[in-house]
């Protein structure tokens, strides 16, 4: 791992932490960050932009320096955080949107002020555009544009990424999950439950205009007016939890107070918070971490030899070393069937070896082909797969496929004799399979 700080690549740097999270349901909006010390002796500037990247030059975070002291003169110790910090402090003026494109609020929410210059500056984000016409009708109070963007996310079903991106991301929750490999888990995961969720409940408004109606509504213990024409009406809704024991005892999550939920858009806030608090499962995982997994991703994971759950990812620990390693928090789990795939790989009706896989039913499998090394009677043998892959869907009764190999190599008496070979390349020009 290395940093990057105004075009210079500082590439000697220890102590690193980064364990960046996200809210899958919008109650919280963290601020990310990580820390390093960086063995130089050149000035480092408190607000400079600091990039961190793997030594495959990707990029894992682009972050704000808020905090550089040099350490007994051979390091400097910094601390960076995502521009959430710069969001955090800035207020924003009450508003009252009506069939707004979320990207015309967005645009003032980043737009951050310059001090003393009266300037204004558009911090980078980028919109998914599964909401590229997606509407705010609604009221926001004076408050901080951290606030105000966790207010619009909640309301539109997205979640924050300020993590492996130069510029912050606004996503939906993935419908898909993503399989980790049983072999990039340490096993045994640990497996917690909460308590259950009875239901959800949640409270819509709607504002009409009433040129000569001021009304004064208490949430949170602070008191907010709507001024004149605005009027508004509330309703609650709410969705039960149909999983929950009829002995459970009442346990109700109940969101008032955000007055960008309507009529429109409060059943889709039900069915995230549902989806969530009813599944009550969590699972703390290790796992082979090299960018691959992120908050906010779904993923599938091997909780024993048997058994797979697939949850949302809330956090990512990361320890870094030759390969990175994470713990992964995933939220809203629930076990998935399983089934498994054998695969026998045969010479001449003869099986050299078998490879069993655990994969979630209904999962479309792409598995490469490996070439195997044996010594047969003497002779150590290369055999070589006749086809590369072995790909399908995982049926409910499992499956079991046969890959048939072909002698590529043979060794023996220090002489090696080539049998057949997939492809030759002669004078640049790729010639067909030979034997």
């Amino acid at each position: 791992m290395y940093v990057k700080i105004n075009a210079v690549d500082y590439t000697h740097i220890g102590n690193l932490t980064f364990s960046p999270q996200t809210d899958v349901i919008g109650d919280a909006l963290p601020i990310n960050e990580f820390e390093c010390d960086i063995y130089t002796d050149d000035a480092i500037t408190y607000g400079d932009g600091i990039s961190l990247y793997d030594d495959a030059n990707n990029l894992w975070a682009y972050y704000n320096i808020v905090y550089a002291e040099p350490l007994n003169g051979v390091c400097v110790h910094v601390r960076a955080q995502s521009d959430i910090m710069m969001l955090d402090q800035v207020t924003l003026d009450e508003i009252m949107y009506n069939g707004t494109l979320v990207s015309d609020a967005l645009d003032g929410v980043f737009s951050v002020p310059i001090k003393s210059t009266g300037l204004y500056v558009l911090l980078s984000y980028d919109l998914d555009e599964s909401f590229a016409q997606t509407t705010l009708t609604g009221y926001c109070p004076e408050q901080t544009a951290r606030e105000r963007l966790q207010w619009i996310c909640y309301s539109i079903g997205a979640y924050v990424q300020t993590y492996a991106a130069d510029e912050t991301k606004i996503k939906p929750l993935p419908e898909s999950a993503t399989l980790v490999p049983m072999e990039k888990t340490f096993l045994r995961p640990t497996v917690s439950h909460s308590d259950y969720v009875t239901a959800v409940k949640a409270t819509a408004y709607a504002f009409s205009q009433s040129p000569q109606t001021e009304q004064e509504f208490l949430a949170d213990n602070t008191s907010y007016k709507f001024p004149p024409p605005w009027v508004a009406e509330e309703q609650e809704f709410s969705l039960a939890n149909p999983a929950a024991p009829g002995t459970a005892p009442e346990n109700i999550v109940e969101v008032d107070g955000v007055y960008l939920l309507n009529a429109v858009n409060v059943s889709g806030v039900l069915s995230r918070l549902g989806r969530v608090h009813f599944q009550r499962t969590k699972v703390d995982v290790d796992v082979i971490n090299n960018g691959e997994y992120w908050p906010g991703q779904k993923l599938t994971i091997c909780v024993d030899e048997s058994t797979m759950a697939t949850g949302y990812v809330e956090s990512a620990a990361f320890r870094f070393g030759k390969q990175a390693r994470s713990t992964l928090r995933l939220v809203a789990a629930d076990t998935v069937d399983t089934a498994n795939l054998t695969i026998i790989y045969t010479y001449n009706g003869i099986q050299l070896a078998r490879s069993t896989y655990l994969f979630p039913v209904g999962y479309e499998y792409t598995i490469q082909n490996p070439y195997i090394d044996m010594v047969i009677s003497g002779w150590r043998y290369i055999f070589r797969p006749t086809t590369a892959t072995t790909t399908g869907t995982m049926p409910a009764a499992g499956a079991e496929a046969t890959v048939t190999c072909a002698i590529a190599l043979a060794w023996r008496d220090d002489i090696l004799r080539i049998i057949s070979v997939d492809d030759v390349t002669v004078n640049n020009q790729n010639v067909a399979v030979i034997s």
